[in-house]
């Protein structure tokens, strides 16, 4: 960190003096224009070279030799970490096999599309804004594709229901690929301050809806791991805790959609508090719930065990939420 004396020069025109070792490794001279780039944060940054704003971020990468699980993390780490376009490139040229390999991980993300492809090259590119809304949005729409998928998985459950089940597993590629645009615009804005600026929120803020948007997602692999359950059960109406398995449940939903109103539906940071009390409480009854289950003899005893290991971690994500909007709570005051 280095400090600068502001200067009036000329009787309107404030003039600071730039460090000469940033200047040197730049090739800084008299009369070379300098981007500057005021934020909202009070902070000023000053670039050698054009604001990213004004040129997409792209890339290209040589995948030679990559297995086709690799080419698919390859496309999602370069979608992630905000890539607007990039391309692969093989010397060999990309097998059929390989082609559909990329396909497979584009189509598992949003705005994500092939723009160009020869033999020995693919062109992606990201059709999608970079904006605050886009992010809103999609943890909106990620809440209420969690929370269905949470109730009927639960649902399923205690009617062993296959198709209601299965239509519940088949939405986590839709909560995968909403939190996947939200981790992208996070991940951006790590890299760029600009970025930052053009989605609207201040760096706090946008925190807690990558947070959030995390915890919905988990508890949307935990509601499918509940689904997955209900297409294995025999006949839990032998258990004699189903019911209050079945509350448990509902009630690590409600520690979730709770926590999450504070952002998502301007609630105050009380009801994030609220669902702390609300969690602990829960976590306390859980064990003797999971006593009373693992005594009895019915054949899905396992089964349902996991279906309570998952309510737990379904509280405990709500209140991974409610700690981010205390957390924002207390910096924005």
């Amino acid at each position: 960190m280095e400090t600068r004396k502001v200067q009036l020069t000329g009787g309107s025109t404030y003039t600071i003096s730039l460090p000469k070792r940033w200047a040197d490794e730049h090739g800084i001279e008299a009369g070379r224009e300098l981007s500057l780039e005021p934020n909202g944060d009070a902070s000023l940054v000053v670039r050698a070279t054009a604001p990213r704003n004004d040129r997409r971020a792209t890339a290209r990468i040589g995948v030679d030799g990559y297995t086709h699980p690799n080419l698919q993390r390859t496309v999602e780490a370069l979608y992630t970490v905000g890539f607007d376009e990039f391309t692969l490139s093989s010397s060999g040229g990309f097998s059929t096999a390989e082609r559909r390999a990329v396909t497979a991980a584009t189509a598992k993300l949003v705005g994500l599309e092939v723009l160009e492809e020869t033999d020995a090259r693919i062109v992606l590119t990201n059709m999608l804004g970079n904006d605050g809304e886009s992010v809103r949005q999609s943890v909106l729409q990620l809440e209420y594709v969690t929370v269905w998928m949470h109730r009927n998985a639960v649902t399923a459950v205690a009617n062993a229901d296959v198709d209601r089940a299965a239509q519940v597993i088949e939405r986590d590629d839709e909560a995968d690929r909403l939190f996947g645009l939200v981790n992208r615009q996070f991940h951006r804005a790590l890299r760029s301050m600009q970025a930052v600026e053009q989605l609207g929120f201040d760096r706090p803020t946008l925190f807690a809806y990558y947070t959030t948007a995390r915890q919905l997602e988990r508890v949307a692999d935990h509601a499918e791991r509940t689904a997955s359950v209900a297409r294995r059960l025999d006949d839990p109406t032998t258990v004699d805790s189903l019911d209050d398995l079945a509350t448990a449940a509902h009630e690590s939903r409600e520690v979730v959609t709770d926590a999450a109103s504070v952002l998502l539906g301007g609630g105050s940071v009380d009801q994030a508090y609220d669902a702390f009390t609300a969690r602990d409480r829960l976590l306390d009854d859980l064990d003797p719930l999971d006593r009373a289950l693992h005594d009895g003899s019915a054949p899905d005893t396992y089964l349902l065990g996991l279906v309570l290991d998952s309510a737990r971690r379904t509280a405990e994500y709500g209140g991974n939420i409610a700690e981010a909007m205390v957390q924002l709570s207390v910096q924005n005051d």
